[in-house]
């Protein structure tokens, strides 16, 4: 890592503070009602801002300082018939400034390791990493964090898993850990959905944990996660090249799916045939409220299930192209978690045209360490879980502990310099474990991805391997 010190004190601070402040005091003042609202972003942004202020360091006061002042938006247009216009107009620049302050803050407060690029220090790319904080937030917020019986239950299961990795020779051949899977033989019907006609595959899974694994019957437990989905875009007539697209966390929806890999660009414009499959545990396949419970909070042990099935589950449908829709030539293309499974079919699937992992997770142990609150942190290391251990039980799910089987050539990356959901120091793990592939940082965060014009034409210039559609024409239509 560089060192990068970041001050003892955070001026920036200061307006949070006085946000929350005019929030609360003028809230209260106008009645009951509004009052109770008003302490929502009001509480949120005058807790965060004297705790940055005062005690800087714990990831989380940024992530709550950014959601009370995103928050704090809408209400203030909902506050101008209720307060005032001066008051509403008030809360709408104190919103504004305090959300670019979270944001700031954040980037100053996160290292940038060796290797990576700086993020520029300027008000647009405060506000791209107040976005990821306040979307870490909400993660936060809706996520489980293990009490004591389940840290202890995580204990016992993850020493099974040990005893029974070692003895199978997991860890030694992480690769061993893993069957092929049969081509899947999905039933297909046509939907509408997100103003879009396409095709629904279902197809049951399949997968089945070894019997040993601590948790196996737990998640066969989950019975809509035992039928796949995806969704697809095909042309008819002669074969064409396949773009496969891997959904980040929280999505498997196909009004956010469509919009995360532009339908308009991959399919219509480019010519490809696109089928996006739904990882395990999130859309129809949830068993909570929201997609993809469990899947990174649930039974520690549950994350090497997973991550199997939805390895299984992406191979069964690569099966399908290939016997099925005689695609001449298949791309995987993976956002985040999604470009963590990307990750894993490259170790997989030699074959594929191409491989691109966008702001990919590489190390889900390393992740959790960095987001995880500090109190429930070092409860749970000193109860013996360590991210270390955790790490080697997950090393057959790992993409960096399986060397790739696509040439390097045929890999690309690309990162978000501002990146405060995915740092900057995991997908730089994973282009130096590819050996050094092409690889294209943007100024911007997670969350603005989608906005970016450079990722675009990365991405564009990347599957025109897959040989169809006007690449060029098209990147500079978009651009």
């Amino acid at each position: 890592m560089t060192e990068r010190l970041p001050p003892r004190w955070f001026p920036g601070a200061l307006i949070p503070v006085a946000a929350g402040l005019a929030w609360l005091a003028i809230g209260w003042r106008t009645d009951l009602a509004f009052g109770v609202l008003a302490s929502v972003p009001g509480g949120l942004m005058l807790g965060a801002g004297v705790a940055l202020f005062l005690w800087p360091g714990d990831r989380q006061i940024t992530h709550y300082m950014a959601l009370g002042a995103g928050l704090s938006l809408p209400l203030g247009l909902l506050a101008l018939p209720w307060a005032g216009v001066s008051a509403g107009l008030l809360f709408l620049a104190l919103g504004v400034l305090s959300f670019a302050a979270a944001g700031r803050a954040a980037l100053l407060l996160q290292p940038v390791p060796s290797g990576a690029p700086a993020p520029e220090r300027n008000a647009r790319m405060a506000r791209k990493a107040a976005l990821d904080e306040a979307v870490l937030a909400y993660f936060l917020s809706a996520a489980r964090i293990p009490g004591g019986s389940q840290v202890e239950r995580d204990l016992d299961e993850l020493e099974q898993l040990e005893r029974l990795a070692e003895r199978e020779g997991w860890l030694a051949e992480p690769a061993s850990f893993h069957a092929s899977p049969p081509p899947a033989e999905p039933e297909i019907r046509a939907r509408r959905a997100a103003r879009r006609d396409f095709l629904h595959l279902r197809f049951d899974s399949g997968y089945r944990p070894h019997p040993g694994l601590p948790g196996a019957q737990r998640w066969l437990g989950h019975a809509a996660n035992r039928r796949a989905h995806a969704w697809v875009f095909r042309y008819e007539g002669a074969p064409r090249p396949w773009v496969l697209g891997i959904h980040g966390y929280r999505m498997g929806m196909p009004w956010l799916d469509f919009s995360l890999f532009d339908i308009d660009v991959l399919h219509h414009r480019l010519g490809f045939n696109v089928v996006l499959p739904v990882l395990p545990l999130h859309g129809p396949r949830c068993h909570h409220r929201l997609s993809g419970s469990d899947f990174l909070d649930g039974p520690m042990a549950d994350l090497l299930h997973a991550e199997a099935q939805a390895l299984w589950d992406l191979r069964r449908v690569l099966g399908w192209l290939r016997e099925s829709e005689r695609a001449p030539a298949v791309g995987v293309l993976g956002y985040s978690l999604g470009g963590y499974n990307a990750a894993l079919l490259a170790a997989m699937e030699p074959d594929l045209a191409t491989v691109i992992a966008g702001i990919p997770l590489a190390d889900i142990p390393g992740a959790l360490w960095h987001h995880m609150p500090p109190v429930h942190l070092h409860f749970i290391e000193s109860r013996g879980i360590t991210r270390e251990r955790l790490g080697r039980l997950l090393s057959p799910v790992s993409p960096l502990a399986l060397a790739p089987r696509v040439p390097r050539e045929r890999l690309g990356l690309f990162a978000a310099a501002g990146d405060q959901i995915v740092p900057p120091a995991q997908p730089l793990s994973l282009w130096r474990h590819w050996g050094e592939p092409d690889c294209h940082w943007y100024q911007g965060s997670h969350m603005s991805v989608r906005r970016e014009a450079s990722t675009a034409r990365f991405v564009s210039d990347r599957l025109a391997v897959l040989g169809t559609g006007s690449v060029a024409e098209a990147v500079a239509d978009r651009a």
